[in-house]
């Protein structure tokens, strides 16, 4: 399944088993195998994308022992969602059978939040702080109940433009401060949280000369080791990054999301050694879609600057078949489930 996320403020909830959450079952009765909750409010769009998975319980459960936890104290109204979601607790409703025992949670469980792009303006941060707080409920909640919990950007972090305009006609985009509101804001959800880099993440061309001192800015202040990462969120299941790390030395255009020969010999190396015949699950996430991904609608002028699919003009070195790789893996490797 490749599916284009990219919302307003490109807010978004990956379930990993098919949701008892309230408003979510009176929208999508009857739907199985993929369930999509769009539910737009104001400058932001909440998505719950639910999809099956093993039903792994631990071996003293398998034995026949009921796993039971006290259940907490219920979400207070000032913290819960507002209008139709008021009063919404997914995991309280899924593992709370009793009034005053909880189950604990199955170990395939697991939730993450995945932010599109976020064009952060420190002027206009109280619409961030009012997107993230239609998450936070959802996010506490299955913290609450031990279930996996991560956070997940596909870059493009900053505003393409001055913020300081009377000041300065510097791109905030791709700068050290940028940079630093991004990870500030991406903390807050109160999970661990991965970055990949977008087509303006290293748009610093003012601070910095080349692109290899703005990817270690990049890095270096979200805690990354490299752009791309691999994090295990559930039993046999892995979410996985690939970021652009070209910008100035772009051949075509600098807004082509470029993942490089490295990381591409590293995600296929990846997926090759998780089998789904071993029971691997693999969930890929980019800033741009695989060319081949079926995807109907893309935005025009990405189509013509050249940035609409990954590698969309050959990547680093302008070669065509780093463009068709991606979708080729997806096919030959059945362990690839979702791409975001």
């Amino acid at each position: 399944v490749v599916a284009d996320l990219k919302c307003a403020l490109g807010l978004c909830i990956l379930c990993s088993r098919p949701a008892q959450h309230k408003l979510a079952s009176r929208l999508c009765a009857g739907m199985t195998a993929l369930q999509f909750l769009l539910l737009a409010q104001g400058a932001s769009a909440l998505h719950v994308l639910r999809l099956p998975t093993a039903h792994l319980r631990s071996a003293a459960a398998a034995m026949g022992e009921i796993h039971r936890v006290p259940a907490p104290a219920p979400v207070s109204d000032s913290a819960s969602l507002a209008g139709d979601m008021t009063g919404v607790t997914y995991y309280e409703d899924k593992l709370c059978v009793e009034e005053e025992e909880c189950e604990l949670p199955e170990e395939g469980e697991f939730t993450v939040a995945i932010l599109g792009d976020l064009h952060l303006d420190p002027r206009k941060m109280e619409d961030y702080e009012t997107g993230r707080g239609h998450f936070l409920p959802i996010i506490e909640d299955a913290q609450r109940r031990g279930v996996a919990t991560a956070l997940v950007s596909l870059g493009d972090l900053g505003e393409s433009k001055s913020v300081d305009p009377e000041n300065t006609q510097e791109l905030f985009a791709g700068t050290t401060a940028c940079h630093e509101l991004a990870a500030g804001y991406l903390s807050s959800f109160g999970c661990p949280y991965e970055v990949i880099g977008g087509n303006h993440d290293l748009e610093g061309i003012d601070e910095f000369s080349t692109d290899e001192a703005n990817l270690e800015a990049f890095c270096r202040i979200h805690h990354k080791p490299t752009m791309q990462f691999c994090r295990q969120i559930a039993d046999r299941t892995l979410l996985v990054g690939l970021g652009s790390t070209v910008f100035r030395t772009a051949k075509y255009t600098s807004h082509e999301v470029t993942v490089d020969d490295e990381q591409l010999a590293w995600f296929e190396r990846l997926v090759s050694e998780h089998p789904s015949e071993e029971g691997w699950k693999v969930f890929v996430f980019t800033h741009a879609p695989p060319i081949g991904s079926g995807l109907r609608v893309l935005q025009e002028n990405h189509v013509v600057n050249g940035c609409c699919w990954l590698n969309h003009s050959g990547g680093e070195k302008a070669d065509p078949r780093t463009t068709r790789k991606f979708i080729e893996l997806v096919r030959r490797h059945r362990c690839i489930k979702g791409w975001f």
